[in-house]
């Protein structure tokens, strides 16, 4: 009778050159999602809709921050002097 423990077999990886996440979809190939729903190719109104969706919801930021620089700028022109200063007077 041995009592020898059974070695764990040793996982050996193997590079394919693919990357973790599945990119099937992007280029060929069938466009189905996981319930077998094929895709229609997207139009060029679903992508303007897609960037301006985009672009609106960074709005309200872009006004905030342009309206920060603007105090910090009238701050710093009015504290060294405004315009006089500029021309060397």
């Amino acid at each position: 009778m041995s009592d020898k423990k059974k070695k764990k077999e040793k996982v050996k990886y193997i590079d394919d050159g693919r990357t973790i996440a599945d990119m099937s979809m992007l280029r060929g190939g069938n466009k189905t999602d996981d319930k077998g729903y094929v895709r229609p190719p997207s139009t060029a109104k679903d992508k303007w809709n897609t960037y301006w969706a985009a672009v609106r919801s960074m709005l309200i930021p872009m006004f905030i921050t342009l309206g920060i620089i603007t105090v910090i700028f009238l701050i710093a022109f009015l504290a060294f002097g405004g315009i006089p200063y500029y021309f060397g007077e």
